[in-house]
């Protein structure tokens, strides 16, 4: 238990500290020597209790493993792969996200298990690099429904999602009426399959390497306008007071502590 405190207020403590390379769209190039993903262990995805955790990650790089050090879960976590439709040990980089690197989830999932809220849980990535909230309800929505079909095929329902995007559109021209609007889109297409588990929103607009981010007081004003109580959107934590100290040399994406930090700030909101 201690380990887990320590753990927890180390990550927030991160979570308090206030040149350019790829665009935002560029997969993620910064892992030292990139070495080839991790051998995958396949486990069965059911049977599953109500002491299981089955958590749906959505959103941009920072949900979709661009942290720069990649982790094995210890305990009883799962990563739901969209594309075969199987259950693996949890692994950097998690198996449904498109980067190669690090993902808060894995961290989180044994944060869940350790503080004995959850004997099991289940990861299910969706995220992908560099997308908008345009982007998702438009060419790549069919991560989501793509996702929801292979989730009601191995007899799995959603008990938290969550979404943490934000950085693209706060270099663009959204405005905080359009992300929300986007949002609830997005939300719907889950409640339309009667996935009706919270959608928890955080608060991410903060990407330095891209330029000026204009547009973030927009974002996030949207985001915190896109709570909303009759579709179960629920706020979730700001990861934007995530400073530099736990970010990459990009001033983006997350390096060990950063990582470490949002594991820990998620973790304050699941329940």
């Amino acid at each position: 238990m201690f380990r887990l405190v320590a753990f927890l207020i180390g990550g927030l403590l991160i979570g308090t500290i206030a040149g350019k390379l790829l665009p935002l769209e560029a997969r993620q190039t910064d892992l030292a020597g990139v070495p080839p993903p991790p051998a995958r262990v396949e486990r069965p995805c059911g049977p599953v209790s109500g002491r299981t955790a089955i958590i749906v990650v959505h959103g941009q790089s920072n949900a979709a493993n661009y942290g720069s050090t990649r982790h094995a879960a210890r305990e009883a976590v799962d990563n739901f792969d969209p594309a075969s439709g199987k259950c693996f040990a949890a692994a950097d980089p998690l198996l449904g996200a498109d980067g190669i690197g690090g993902s808060f989830a894995t961290r989180l999932g044994d944060i869940l298990i350790q503080a004995g809220r959850y004997d099991r849980v289940i990861f299910v990535p969706l995220a992908r690099g560099g997308a908008s909230l345009a982007f998702l309800n438009d060419e790549g929505a069919g991560l989501t429904t793509n996702g929801i079909a292979k989730l009601k095929e191995a007899g799995l329902t959603p008990t938290h999602i969550l979404f943490q995007q934000g950085e693209t559109d706060a270099v663009s021209t959204t405005t905080a009426e359009e992300y929300a609007s986007l949002l609830h889109q997005l939300v719907k297409r889950f409640r339309a399959a009667g996935f009706d588990a919270p959608f928890y929103l955080s608060r991410s607009a903060k990407c330095d390497y891209v330029g000026p981010n204009n547009n973030t007081a927009a974002v996030r004003a949207g985001q915190h306008s896109a709570v909303d109580e009759a579709l179960n959107i629920r706020p979730g934590p700001d990861t934007d007071t995530i400073g530099n100290e736990g970010r990459s040399p990009d001033g983006c994406h997350m390096n060990e502590a950063g990582t470490l930090a949002n594991a820990a700030l998620w973790a304050a909101f699941i329940r």
